[in-house]
This record gives C-alpha cells, structure tokens and sequence, in this order.
C-alpha cells in the first residue's frame, strides 16, 4: 500500500510528498476571480497520510473532497464577480480534470 502526505499549500495548490498537485483552473475574464482556498484545509488534512489512489467528490456549490478510503477533507471554492460571468471551476490531480462544477457565488 503506498501512502503520499502534504508537503506545502499555496494559493494555486496542494502539493504531495511524491510530487503530486492538486490544482484549479477557470478561464478568467475581467472582471471574475474564481478559486479554491486551499489554506481553508483543515490541520487534520495537512498531518495525514493518504493512501492511494485518492479519491475526489463535489459539494454542490460550495467546495470539493479529496481524501482516501479513511476520511475525506473538504475545499471550499468560491467565484467573486458581479453575477454576469460564469462560477464554474475546474479541479486537476496530476495535471488531470477530476472535477467540474458551480463555486460559491460571492457578489463583489
């Protein structure tokens, strides 16, 4: 069984003991800034030790989980505009899309 651990976050990702990222992507217009707030995850999240392959699930409108068989750790999302533009938000695992779907709206 092999096990990866968090090994830094920033504002663009999670990154693993192995090498591995967990990452977000949006096409951004102007006027728009959607995101996953990474440093949201809580301290639990960043001292455990995932076995693998991860696992990934959306929470509708407001964040994602990523974890393992044992436990599962959640990242809100948010979009911060107007209401004119899209809230949609792309998560990647290894440069691959796992997840796509609708951020928190947060008019600004």
């Amino acid at each position: 069984m092999k096990f990866i651990t968090i090994s830094n976050i920033t504002e663009e990702a999670i990154i693993f003991s192995d090498g591995s990222t967990i990452t977000f992507d949006h096409d951004q217009d102007c006027c728009e800034y959607n995101y996953a707030d990474f440093f949201q995850l809580e301290k639990e999240g960043r001292r455990h030790r995932f076995m693998l392959p991860l696992q990934f699930e959306i929470v509708e409108n407001v964040g994602f989980r990523f974890g393992d068989r044992r436990r599962m750790y959640f990242i809100p999302c948010y979009s911060e505009q107007n209401g004119y533009y899209t809230d949609q938000i792309d998560i990647y695992y290894k440069n691959k899309k796992v997840l796509s779907f609708s951020a928190e709206f947060k008019e600004c």
